[in-house]
């Protein structure tokens, strides 16, 4: 049975307000440090979901057939489910900030901010007619941007927890170079099929 892509949204953001409150529970409850651990978590529950929505025309491309096909064709509900689940983490950085005075570089909140605004502009343009509207190339811009932005920061983020939490930032450190990686061998592949082609 295929799940609609409004069900897989709710059902995504559902879960990920559930795995805060898990952080709050692991982390002693409504306190400051069960916020952090809530924040913490909550990213960490969005990550997979960005890599398989950034990844997912890599991997079809390059294994076509079997469960990459589907992801391929369900990519646009992926990409809006990683929205939703890094809505819920923005919710509880919200509750860390403005409840528990949780104090943070402002470069790290326009940045942060920047990031959140070309999710938001991404799930927004994430359908048909907006590719109509913006133009193939300037859709395809704005996404790329995007990918890449969100990207840079959960990279940034496994890089400062390699010292303190090297169990946790290595095998995802390796996910993101395997997206990479991925990534780069499915555009060549294109091209020299796009040039054989020609």
């Amino acid at each position: 049975m295929k799940i609609s892509t409004p069900a897989m949204v709710a059902a995504t953001f559902l879960t990920g307000l559930a795995v805060g409150a898990l952080g709050f529970a692991a982390g002693g409850g409504w306190t400051y440090e069960g916020a952090l651990m809530a924040t913490r978590l909550t990213a960490r529950f969005s990550f997979p979901i960005f890599l398989l929505a950034w990844t997912a025309s890599a991997w079809a491309t390059l294994l076509p057939g079997g469960w990459r096909a589907v992801l391929l064709r369900r990519r646009r509900a992926v990409g809006l489910s990683f929205a939703a689940a890094h809505g819920a983490h923005l919710v509880f950085i919200l509750i860390a900030l403005n409840v528990f005075g949780h104090q943070t570089p402002m470069i790290t909140v326009y940045a942060g901010g920047f990031v959140y605004l070309l999710i938001a502009a991404m799930a927004a343009t994430s359908h048909d007619a907006a590719v109509r509207w913006l133009g193939p190339a300037r859709w395809k811009t704005l996404h790329t941007v995007g990918g890449l932005a969100i990207l840079l920061v959960f990279t940034n983020s496994y890089v400062g927890r390699l010292k303190s939490m090297p169990m946790l930032a290595i095998p995802a450190l390796a996910l993101i170079l395997l997206a990479v990686v991925a990534k780069a061998a499915s555009g060549i592949a294109r091209r020299k099929g796009a040039a054989h082609a020609a």
